[in-house]
This record gives structure tokens, C-alpha cells and sequence, in this order.
């Protein structure tokens, strides 16, 4: 039998090492795990020359040639690396500016999930922030970690951590609180609700946040905004034109479709649409209006364009 115990540099226990006992062709002959106290035992067949290989997910991994005889052998087994540990405190920062001047860090916000993972998007390790904001990592080895807090209400945060083969690294987060912006287009002479106006919503330093079409109680929806300024703006529809025409043996009404404004980024001037050099025109030269009636000859538009018309405006935040 073998037996020992699998400890790291500084002599602290490496519970859970996995133990493989191998044969000197590479055949595998026996496995075990270290229990809490680093403790295990590894039965080979006879005796003889064998491989012990000790791995943890936290340390270098470590080989040894072990022979064995009739009675009892002790082989400890220690590991390089993973003596490192990574904490620190989580806090908030509460907006004074989306541009982050005139904020402030408060300590102690406990429950956030905190995530570790390696330079290979490996997850080493998971833990939760206590109750005044702490939180640690233990037995990491060296190498370069991604660190990511996450938690209901705040932004997530990912940051890039160092750690080396052992000693202490200090790492404080800092994540934003968030907030739900709600609120509701109507027109500006009955007051009634706009459906599928656009809502745009801009930063203090001019940075589109996001755009909503409103509902049909001209309501809309902004999740997880940062504090801040912002400036929210409401648009309508875009003018459109068709060709009609007016006597016997044609239609006395006319139905005009008017196309929603688009959530997407505008495109660019060099992709706009040309102008169409057929659109009919009055005999004064203005182009023809919604209703298919253009210069002097445009006041007999039927009574719903009217309707269509809204206005809207910017409201600073």
C-alpha cells in the first residue's frame, strides 16, 4: 500500500487531489482522492516500480516513481503553485454623471456573484459576496484571471486580475446601480396617446443609450439605465407620398400607409434613398402633400390626415 498526504508549499492540506497509480507501460492501476485533511491511499497489485500523478485543478501537477515492497510505503506529494489567494470588497457607485465625474463608492453590498475564469474562459471559481461586501478566492495558481461580478439592479462588471505563485492580491470592484425609465408619448393638442412614435434616449455626452417604438397607449420602457443626465426625444412619422387621380370611373377615398420609425442606427447620408423626380406637383410648383393634393389644390385633403400629424419633442432627464 501507499499512503501519504498531498500538501501545497506553505504545508496546508490540498483537499480533493486526484491520486492515479499507473504501472511503468502507463496502465492505470488504482485511483483516489485526498480527503480534507490532504490524506490518501493507492493499493498496487504487487510490489514493484510504479507512477504516482498528483493533479489539482489549483496547483501544477506533480509525477513520481515509487517502489514498492512487502510492507507500507509513505510518499507525500507536494505541489507547486495555487498558494495565492485573490479578495477584496464589493461596492456601488452612485451616479453624479453618465461620465462618471462626481460619483461616489459605498462598501458592504453583499450577494453579488463573483466569477473567476482563466485565460482560457475556464471557470475556476464561484463565489458570493458577504454581507459587508467581502469576498476571497483561495489556492489559486499563478496566471491571468478574469474577474466578473454580477447581482440584480447593478451592471456587470469584468476585470483583469494577476495573480502570482503565492501572497495575497488585493482587488476592489466598484459596479453601478441601474434603474427603469418609463414614461409615455401623446400629442400635443389632444393630448392623446402616439403609437409607434420613436423614443430615443441620449447620454450627457451624446451617446445614443437606446430607442423604443411606443405601444399603443404611447407608452415606453427603458431597463437598466445608469444614473445620470440624459436626454429623451419622441419623433412620429416620416412624411410619404403617392400619386392619385381624382374623376369619374376612380376611387372618391384614398388610404395612406405611413411606416413605423425604425429602433436601428440611422444610416448614413450616403445611403439614403434618392429623391423620386416623378412626385407630382401643384401648378405652383410645391410638391404633393399626404394626401395626394399638393399647392393651391391641397385643401380639399381628407379630414384623418389630419389626425396623423403629432408633434413631439426633447425632454431633459
Amino acid at each position: 500500500m501507499i499512503f501519504g498526504r498531498v500538501t501545497r508549499s506553505d504545508g496546508a492540506p490540498v483537499p480533493g487531489a486526484a491520486l492515479t497509480l499507473c504501472d511503468l507501460s502507463g496502465d492505470q492501476l488504482d485511483r483516489a482522492a485526498a480527503d480534507e485533511g490532504g490524506h490518501y491511499q493507492l493499493v498496487p497489485p504487487t510490489g514493484g516500480t510504479y507512477l504516482v500523478i498528483c493533479a489539482s485543478s489549483t496547483h501544477q501537477p506533480q509525477a513520481s516513481l515509487v517502489a514498492v515492497a512487502d510492507r507500507p510505503l509513505r510518499h507525500d506529494v507536494g505541489l507547486a503553485g495555487g498558494g495565492a489567494s485573490l479578495g477584496g470588497t464589493v461596492g456601488v457607485r452612485h451616479g453624479g454623471g453618465t461620465n462618471g465625474a462626481g460619483t461616489g463608492i459605498s462598501s458592504g453590498w453583499g450577494d453579488v456573484v463573483l466569477t473567476l475564469t482563466d485565460v482560457r474562459g475556464t471557470v475556476v471559481a464561484v463565489t458570493r459576496s458577504a454581507a459587508d461586501g467581502s469576498y476571497r478566492f483561495a489556492d489559486l495558481t499563478e496566471g491571468t484571471y478574469t474577474l466578473t461580478a454580477a447581482a440584480p439592479r447593478l451592471a456587470p462588471v469584468a476585470e483583469t486580475v494577476r495573480v502570482p505563485n503565492e501572497g495575497h492580491v488585493a482587488h476592489h470592484i466598484a459596479l453601478a446601480t441601474r434603474t427603469q425609465l418609463s414614461g409615455t408619448v401623446r400629442s400635443a393638442g389632444a393630448g392623446r396617446p402616439v403609437a409607434e412614435a420613436l423614443a430615443t434616449l441620449v447620454s450627457e455626452d451624446g451617446h445614443v443609450v437606446g430607442s423604443r417604438v411606443t405601444g399603443e397607449d404611447g407608452s415606453f420602457r427603458f431597463d437598466d439605465v445608469a444614473h445620470g443626465v440624459y436626454t429623451i426625444t419622441a419623433s412620429g412619422y416620416a412624411p410619404v407620398a403617392s400619386e392619385i387621380e381624382i374623376g369619374p370611373g376612380h376611387p372618391s377615398d384614398v388610404v395612406l400607409s405611413l411606416v413605423p420609425p425604425a429602433v436601428d442606427a440611422p444610416a448614413s447620408s450616403s445611403d439614403a434613398a434618392p429623391s423620386r423626380p416623378d412626385v407630382p406637383r401643384g401648378d405652383d410648383g410645391a410638391s404633393v402633400n399626404g394626401n395626394g393634393f399638393g399647392g393651391r389644390h391641397g385643401q380639399h385633403g381628407d379630414q384623418d390626415s389630419a389626425e396623423t400629424r403629432t408633434q413631439s419633442g426633447g425632454e431633459r432627464w
